[in-house]
């Protein structure tokens, strides 16, 4: 019979045996030393140097001093003695210092699990979460969902999630593989070059590009649909349909409003924040479009084409302005300046804008119609029909005959009547005001005044000053010039008889029985105390030409909501 157990090597007593508690004290010491073994580290080569009873440790390899050629066994402090112990494959040992479960296999010590020092350091090379990873998929997961969100556990997370996807070089793939019963429908990601690209497939084998990024300009191509000038051909969106697309900011100022989009050269610019409409030398009086330009910027310029530096083909005309000799009246019977500014309610854009076709010279009255600043001019077909420092059309000084109505470019009309004046306007996409218009786009004027003698030209800056008041006074709050004591204008309406026959018509172009007197809206520069912005007159027919009758163009306010 052994003298030690065969898995322990704890002692047998013997029957014959003197002293058996001594065996059986040693054979104690033993079980104290193996039962919940744990030791205190496992990389030591030599022995701590003031050891406390009982202390063990896992001796390491080429151990020196009294340790000497004892790698890997159980190193006990015993009665001030080290006792080794030889492992056996099975053996388990907690490491409080590695605070892991090891294992011996027969030939040393290993981690019973993995560890986080062993998952940190890569020690695990697959993960199947309710289904086999293998060598190509290392990570493999059957979920209903799968759920990554920012780190607020650990204390070292800052608040971001990311994923990265690294690929080898350019001609590897990194992305996302959308599939169905296995079978691919849709890529997205960096395939075969290092542009984003999303792709489909109908069937797992054909991909067809989608969507393609290019990486160095950001500009956007859909392959199997055409380009995103095909796409967003004439694309001009705004955050803000019911309001025009700039902001004056100062009074030579505009900024594009956030949340714009336009597409230029078929290329879609857009606009996050607002951005200031960079603006030439502004000069009184004048009209500037506002373009978007290829490079990005918004730009003002006085050009009907592009502005200076671009042409049409990559620029863009969104909108427009009046910068104006003078500012709006601020009230009622107020008036207004001569401090040059952009009059705010001039701004168009190309879905907020008139009706007619040039929208230049013109602002919006009380968000209802579009008035001409200025009186109608003598030559509508080169200036358009409202315009700065321009003789005025009327009975003394008629316009030239539009080519709409059999003119030349050259030859003028011999008078200036109502006829006349619709003609004239409507070859411009515009009408007459009628009373109520006039009512509203006139208020602010200076009431029960007009100016004193003939202003001549249109706008501020007439060949001669007013000899009772000057002609900012009569500057309305939408900054309508001229709005009222200079000229009778020819309005849309007619009231009262001036006569119950028939009225004879020289020019032969039909007559009128028991006609009403056309329109006369706003009083001529002599009436004084009768003018204002209710001034009106009925008995003049619509055949009358003088010299103090003109006109003043209107047309409706087109909003695309």
């Amino acid at each position: 019979m052994a003298d030690t157990t065969d898995r322990l090597a704890l002692p047998y007593i013997l029957a014959d045996q003197a002293q058996k508690h001594v065996t059986h004290n040693d054979g104690l010491v033993r079980l104290d030393a193996l039962v919940h073994l744990a030791v205190l580290d496992r990389d030591r080569t030599e022995p701590p140097a003031a050891p406390s009873a009982g202390d063990r440790h896992i001796v390491a390899a080429e151990a020196s001093g009294e340790w000497a050629g004892r790698g890997g066994t159980v190193a006990v402090w015993q009665d001030g003695v080290w006792m080794f112990l030889e492992p056996q494959a099975g053996w388990r040992a907690w490491c409080i210092a590695d605070e892991a479960l090891l294992v011996h296999d027969g030939d040393g010590w290993a981690p019973a699990m993995l560890g986080p020092t062993d998952f940190a350091g890569g020690a695990l090379s697959r993960l199947g979460v309710n289904t086999a990873a293998d060598d190509f998929n290392r990570v493999a997961i059957k979920t209903s969902a799968l759920l990554v969100s920012h780190d607020d556990a650990s204390g070292s997370g800052n608040g971001s999630v990311l994923g990265t996807f690294n690929k080898e070089d350019a001609g590897k793939d990194a992305g996302f593989n959308f599939q169905s019963g296995w079978s691919t429908r849709a890529l997205m990601g960096l395939y075969g070059d290092e542009d984003f690209r999303i792709k489909v497939s109908p069937d797992g084998a054909a991909f067809h590009d989608a969507l393609a990024i290019d990486r160095t300009t950001g500009r956007v191509s859909f392959p199997k649909t055409g380009s995103i000038g095909a796409i967003a051909s004439g694309l001009f969106h705004k955050a803000d349909a019911g309001s025009v697309a700039f902001a004056r900011t100062g009074s030579g100022t505009l900024e594009l409003k956030a949340g714009s989009y336009v597409e230029v050269a078929g290329f879609v610019h857009g606009f996050a924040a607002p951005t200031s409409v960079q603006m030439p030398a502004l000069a009184a009086g004048t009209d500037y479009a506002v373009y978007v330009c290829s490079d990005g910027t918004v730009r003002a310029d006085a050009g009907l084409v592009a502005p200076a530096g671009f042409t049409a083909a990559d620029s863009r005309k969104i909108g427009g302005f009046h910068y104006a000799a003078g500012g709006n009246a601020p009230g009622y019977n107020a008036g207004g300046d001569t401090t040059p500014q952009i009059n705010p309610y001039s701004l168009w854009d190309l879905k907020w804008r008139p009706a007619c076709a040039d929208p230049r010279g013109m602002a919006l009255v009380a968000g209802r119609f579009w008035c001409d600043v200025y009186l109608t001019g003598v030559d509508a077909g080169l200036y358009g029909s409202s315009r700065s420092g321009v003789a005025v059309a009327t009975g003394a000084a008629p316009p030239k005959i539009p080519v709409a109505f059999g003119g030349d470019g050259t030859a003028t009309y011999g008078s200036f009547t109502w006829y006349e004046a619709v003609e004239l306007l409507a070859s411009v996409g515009k009408g007459l005001l009628d009373y109520d218009d006039y009512v509203v786009a006139a208020f602010g004027t200076t009431e029960a005044a007009t100016r004193g003698n003939n202003p001549f030209t249109t706008g501020l800056g007439t060949t001669n000053a007013g000899s009772t008041n000057s002609d900012q006074k009569f500057t309305s709050i939408w900054g309508i010039i001229q709005s009222s004591g200079c000229y009778y204008t020819w309005g849309k309406g007619f009231g009262g008889s001036y006569t119950t026959g028939w009225s004879e018509n020289s020019e032969g172009r039909g007559q009128m029985v028991s006609q009403p007197s056309a329109l006369l809206l706003g009083a001529n520069y002599a009436d004084g105390a009768r003018g204002g912005s209710r001034t009106a007159a009925w008995n003049n027919p619509p055949w009358t030409s003088v010299g103090f009758f003109a006109s003043r163009g209107r047309c409706e306010h087109l909003a695309h909501l």
